[in-house]
């Protein structure tokens, strides 16, 4: 048996120095490894990192841009880098592109070596949260983006005006919850302010005379004796046209002689060119007159994407009636011929402002007649009890009260068509939940449920109207020597009887929607017989007795509400017989075996009509 304990006594001191020592070269050792090791796994963590972040933006852009192959190559090279790295937003993506590149949606087939094949759906819960994960990166991105070339004066505030619109339009559309709008405006606002950064601004004035320091300080000085004061200090020949006039209060200290002649001309209304070596400054109606001028205009296309490129091209011409503005209909885009750069992106900023996607409204309705019971004749008045909003549950009430015009109108002979108002309501409650009410009231019959999608600002047509003929008598009498001859004819005219609804949608601000309503019924009374005599004969005909009324209403209602329409209420009339079987059927006698009844209902058309506010892909998806 070994003797530990021979060793701990004999060699205790010794032991414990050697120990102490080996332990602290082997620690010296480790921490000489180590440190190093943990060094470069932080800068290589850190450099990681940050490729990271451009490559997976990188492959968002593509993913929304729908360059699926190219998305899918990126994150498969992140998975490639880094496994961890944003796993779950990284998988969902792949999937959701490897499926839109062709695959069956909304199942995706993935394979795994060694495991059976899977199926699984697209979360498109988890889809809109990285959407808006994303669109506020962006749009954090875009806003220090700005912060930072304000900061440092690198564009003037007028150049700044475009992207500041574009970027508050898409924080805009970020709160409505318009996520892939609110990244397409963000990168627009970035786009526009690289565009003004790498443009290179071209000399009107040209040579080694356009960059050249002028440093003055004049008030209320002679035009032309600032000119020869900058000759003197520069050199550089500028000629007067005869007859132009002006005075000079400027301070500037080493600014370019382009920049100084600009805001000289500017202040006086002038213009300037060089020709040959000379700067000449001149009247704008001279400059655009001038050769060189013509030479010197700047061409600029800028293309229409939403809007009509003719209406813009319109308005630009009232605004810029010098610029030559022209349209192209193949490419629905507009060239324009400007007299300077400024010209030319000021144009440019008033054609981006108006070129904005066009939102469009989708107008559900649903026509429903309902026959009245004899507990309840007052129609759409019996949704306002709280026992119905009760039995519907919690989520909104019918609210307004009968308002608008009371139509004048007159019936026909004997009108059974109640005189009154339309009766209007707005409510939150799912336009089916009512109908089932309603037919918990009386007979209900769905006439129509028409869906219209229409622009913002235009007009639908919602029409349930038929058609009632009649003829009216025409008698032509005509002599031939000593004989006279009447001919009757009878021409048929049509009048239309029903409902017709006229919305005009006007979406404002916060997803209210403006409507513009005109409403036009028109009922069949009766069919009277009428007698005339023509041409000596008595002619007997059906004509049909209608009674109209028609109102004009603007309301404002918001996303998704559902306005009730009513107050259309008809008094219908009918005759039955009853008799007794075969016998009341037999010609003359038959009379004595049945018995006339005459019976009376009332009915009410109403109207459900729900506008939805369609302005993205995510809009269209909802409601398609």
């Amino acid at each position: 048996m070994f003797n530990y304990h021979g060793i701990i006594h004999g060699g205790k001191m010794r032991g414990i120095k050697k120990t102490k020592i080996a332990l602290l070269c082997f620690s010296l050792a480790l921490w000489g490894y180590v440190l190093p090791s943990m060094a470069q796994t932080t800068k290589t963590f850190a450099t990681s990192t940050t490729e990271l972040d451009l490559l997976y933006s990188d492959a968002i852009k593509s993913y929304y841009q729908k360059d699926y192959a190219r998305a899918i190559a990126l994150f498969k090279q992140i998975q490639g880098l880094s496994p961890e790295y944003k796993k779950s937003q990284i998988n969902h993506y792949v999937r959701t592109a490897e499926s839109r590149l062709g695959k069956t949606t909304p199942v995706t087939v993935f394979k795994v070596p060694g495991q059976p094949t899977k199926e699984v759906e697209i979360n498109k819960e988890g889809e809109l949260e990285a959407m808006a994960e994303e669109a506020q990166k962006v749009l954090l991105n875009t806003a220090s983006y700005l912060d930072s070339v304000e900061k440092e004066g690198k564009l003037t505030e007028f150049q700044l005006v475009g992207p500041k619109s574009s970027l508050k339009m898409a924080k805009e559309a970020y709160e409505n919850s318009q996520y892939t709008e609110a990244i397409r405006l963000a990168n627009k606002a970035r786009f526009q302010i690289d565009q003004f950064i790498t443009q290179k601004k071209p000399g009107i004035v040209l040579g080694k005379y356009a960059d050249y320091p002028v440093t003055l300080n004049l008030t209320d000085a002679d035009l032309s004796q600032t000119l020869k004061l900058i000759y003197d200090l520069t050199g550089a020949n500028i000629v007067l046209m005869q007859g132009i006039t002006g005075r000079v209060s400027i301070n500037v200290k080493d600014l370019p002689l382009q920049r100084v002649l600009d805001l000289i001309c500017e202040a006086n209304n002038l213009k300037y060119v060089e020709d040959n070596g000379v700067i000449k400054i001149m009247t704008a109606e001279e400059f655009n007159k001038s050769a060189a001028a013509v030479k010197a205009r700047l061409r600029r296309v800028f293309q229409v994407y939403y809007g009509d490129a003719f209406s813009i091209m319109k308005a630009l011409k009232e605004t810029y009636p010098t610029q030559t503005i022209v349209h192209d209909p193949r490419t629905n885009s507009i060239i324009v011929e400007a007299s300077d750069e400024e010209t030319a992106a000021r144009i440019g900023e008033i054609v981006s402002s108006l070129d904005t996607p066009i939102s469009q409204v989708l107008l559900e309705a649903k026509l429903v007649e309902i026959v009245l019971s004899d507990e309840n004749t007052f129609g759409i008045d019996w949704l306002v009890s709280s026992r119905l909003v009760s039995a519907l549950g919690s989520g909104g009430t019918l609210t307004g009260p009968r308002f608008g015009d009371n139509p004048n109108f007159t019936p026909g002979v004997s009108s059974s068509l109640p005189q009154g108002t339309f009766s209007f309501g707005i409510t939150n409650y799912d336009v089916n939940a009512l109908i089932q009410a309603l037919s918990a009231k009386g007979q209900v019959k769905l006439l129509q449920a028409p869906k219209i999608m229409c622009l913002n600002g235009t007009t639908a047509v919602i029409s349930v109207q038929t058609n009632v003929p009649y003829l009216i008598p025409q008698s032509t009498v005509s002599q031939q020597q000593q004989t006279i001859t009447t001919t009757a004819t009878f021409n048929v005219f049509e009048d239309q009887v029903g409902t017709e609804f006229t919305v005009t949608p006007i979406i404002q601000r916060n997803r209210s929607i403006f409507l513009n309503l005109n409403i036009y019924d028109a009922r069949l009374i009766e069919i009277k017989r009428l007698t005339a005599i023509a041409g000596g004969q008595q002619y007997s005909t059906d004509q049909p007795v209608i009674s109209s009324r028609e109102t004009n209403q603007s309301i404002v209602v918001y996303d998704g509400q559902t306005l009730i329409i009513g107050g259309m209420i008809q008094d219908r009339k009918e005759l039955k017989s009853t008799g007794v079987p075969f016998l009341q059927h037999i010609p003359l006698l038959g009379y004595l075996f049945k018995k006339p009844s005459y019976s009376s209902s009332k009915s009410e058309m109403l109207l459900f009509l729900t506008p939805r506010v369609v302005s993205t892909y995510e809009d269209a998806n909802a409601v398609s």
